[in-house]
């Protein structure tokens, strides 16, 4: 039988109301004996439909025989069909169910979701391009949202359009590489680890004074909470140690809400604190003509610094002038508005859309001679896929980006921040590296969708400065992160973009405002 018919057939005859001798539970239990084919040594498949009862998301899971022989720990492949059998993912995945049993699913996947981490950015970058960090399953039954939460990568197939045969072998071919590159990278990890935790016992080994003591191994600090579970013998207390380490805002928030779980055993003494855990963070307000006509005028900018916000920046121009653009109302009104209020730190910003070089030298103009008309000592990029940006063709490709930061560098000496979501690095840009841009980076990600709140109880809820939207991506962490277009902020409009920054007062006006 050839891949791509396996995989369609059971797509398309798969019903969990049928008894468990169905024609496509049949194909889950054969696909361990067809896999053969595709798989090379060492490796081995094994589908399931449910133990029983149907399951709601059948799968194929693919072993490295060395690695595990089961999916209930562990890194493997899997084919996870969505639970109305639209679509099929194709994901290198982690097995939950052991952790689990020991510290329940909550903890459990906040670990997993910190492992995927480490061994994507262990990965090689070009591999991953045109890969998916997350997969929709369609399903809040407790397996799928285990499968979303162990997902490192994935390609996701419609079962109605599967790619030629040739392709999905391809890319099973592609996945098993990154298979075998993950499971060797953790290796390296845990190697790492052992020597490091090996120096100190031999520099401990002559001092009596420290003879009965037993430190505790810099192994332990160094894994990751994911690997110490993995590499523990499953005691009750190594395994809530490690993934009470996991800090809650880690969990993708495309994953959904789940309940909060109180812990009942003790924690662990809490780490040396970082810079970034004691300084309270500064905190900025992104505006535009919608904020105006939400307040009907402009805002109480000495409200809003009388709130505690530190600076501001508001839409001042969208696309090419001669070309793609929607109009922008109010920038001049607002920035003025914000000066007049004291607020030291006034930027704009500026809509990206497709173009050749004429077209960005257009662009960067345009948004310079706004900034110039009205005082604003800083710059911010706007790199999105709007709807209309979208339907036009004129969303922003990574060659855009980097032809408008090289006409910034050589014509204005202000700082361009980039406004650059993860979900649109990581979906359509390329994963490119965003060492290569040459100013600060603002990440966007909203673990609160739909929570409105007063600003800095939002940003606590949020994670704070151990939040989500600290994540590293492109071999960078953002020097700022929008946690929410929901904020509460008193003079503003009712709800509006806000911004947190991890620095000083001082150390943000430095970064935002400084020549360059």
């Amino acid at each position: 039988m050839r891949l791509r018919n396996l995989i369609s057939d059971i797509g398309a005859k798969y019903d969990r109301r049928l008894p468990m001798s169905s024609e496509a539970q049949m194909l889950l239990r054969q696909a361990s004996v067809e896999f053969d084919q595709w798989l090379p040594a060492g490796y081995q498949a094994e589908g399931s439909g449910g133990k029983g009862s149907a399951a709601v998301i059948p799968r194929i899971a693919v072993f490295n025989q060395d690695e595990t022989i089961t999916a209930r720990r562990g890194i493997y492949l899997a084919y996870v069909f969505a639970a109305d059998m639209s679509t099929v993912a194709l994901t290198l995945n982690q097995g939950i169910t052991e952790i689990t049993e020991v510290v329940g699913r909550l903890r459990a996947r906040r670990a997993l979701v910190w492992e995927a981490n480490e061994i994507r950015s262990a990965l090689k970058q070009r591999d991953l391009a045109d890969l998916d960090t997350t997969i929709d399953l369609h399903s809040k039954a407790p397996m799928s949202v285990d499968y979303q939460h162990g997902n490192v990568v994935a390609l996701t197939y419609r079962l109605k359009s599967l790619p030629s045969e040739r392709t999905m072998q391809a890319d099973l071919q592609r996945f098993i590489r990154l298979y075998a590159q993950a499971v060797e990278g953790r290796a390296r990890r845990h190697r790492r680890a052992d020597l490091v935790a090996a120096k100190p016992a031999r520099r401990r080994a002559g001092k009596k004074a420290t003879a009965n003591r037993k430190p505790k191994s810099p192994d332990a600090r160094r894994r990751t909470p994911a690997e110490r579970i993995s590499r523990s013998k499953f005691t009750r207390r190594a395994v809530l140690v490690a993934a009470a380490a996991v800090p809650a805002a880690l969990v993708a928030p495309a994953l959904g809400k789940e309940p909060v779980q109180k812990d009942k055993t003790s924690p662990p003494p809490p780490p040396p604190p970082r810079p970034t855990d004691v300084v309270a963070p500064q905190f900025t307000v992104d505006v535009s003509q919608h904020d105006w006509n939400s307040r009907g005028g402009n805002l109480n900018w000495a409200a809003v610094r009388d709130a505690g916000i530190s600076g501001m920046c508001a839409r001042a121009t969208y696309g090419d002038p001669s070309a793609f653009n929607y109009p922008s109302y109010h920038f001049g009104d607002l920035v003025r508005g914000a000066e007049s209020a004291g607020l030291p730190i006034r930027g704009g910003y500026h809509n990206l859309v497709r173009g050749d070089q004429a077209s960005i030298n257009r662009q960067v103009d345009w948004l310079r001679r706004e900034l110039d008309a009205y005082d604003a000592n800083w710059a911010m990029l706007d790199i999105e896929r709007y709807a209309e940006l979208v339907s036009a063709n004129a969303w922003p490709r990574w060659a855009d980006v980097r032809r408008f930061d090289d006409r910034w560098a050589a014509v204005d000496h202000r700082v361009l921040v980039a406004y650059l979501p993860p979900w649109n690095w990581d979906k359509h840009l390329g994963h490119p590296d965003l060492r290569a841009f040459r100013g600060p980076l603002i990440s966007s990600n909203y673990p609160l969708k739909k929570t409105s709140d007063a600003y800095r109880r939002l940003y606590t809820r949020c994670g704070g400065n151990k939040g989500i939207g600290w994540t590293s991506y492109g071999h960078r962490v953002s020097e700022g992160w929008q946690f929410s277009s929901r904020a509460k902020v008193a003079g503003a409009a009712s709800l509006c973009d806000i911004n947190a920054w991890r620095m000083t007062f001082d150390q943000l006006t430095a970064l935002l405002t400084k020549a360059t």
